[in-house]
């Protein structure tokens, strides 16, 4: 039996990391509560993230199935393929539009999460309709 000591440290690891980044923002008197609750929340949504990915990895151990079966890993391959084509028309808009951007780092970030979100809802229409098999 597989034990789950590296992910437990691992995420231990980042969850100290995390809350002394927020402890800092605190401290460093930022006058908009905004980028706290930003860190906050998103410290949040990753520490469930891991642990129910533990968890379902456990759970997968103990029954003795696979970790990922096919049907997943062609969600994922289809998912990152169509991310990638959406991905290259939403940095054409950006670059077309890019004088809307105050700052450069607005538009890297705005391209970077954009490209997150759109293989986020591929692999999440590819899971649920499996239409990738037709």
């Amino acid at each position: 039996m597989k034990t789950f000591a590296r992910e437990i440290i691992f995420g231990s690891i980042l969850l100290v990391i995390f809350i002394g980044i927020i402890i800092w923002m605190a401290l460093s008197g930022l006058q908009s509560f905004l980028p706290i609750g930003i860190a906050i929340l998103i410290v949040l949504v990753g520490a469930v993230t891991f642990i129910t990915q533990t968890i379902r990895k456990k759970r997968n151990l103990e029954t003795g199935a696979p970790p990922e079966d096919e049907f997943t890993k062609l969600a994922k391959v289809y998912a990152g393929n169509q991310a990638f084509l959406y991905s290259q028309y939403l940095w054409l808009l950006i670059f077309v539009f890019n004088s809307s951007f105050i700052k450069n780092e607005t538009m890297l970030g705005f391209g970077i999460l954009g490209s997150a979100l759109i293989y986020g809802i591929s692999l999440w229409y590819f899971r649920t309709t499996g239409e990738f098999n037709a």
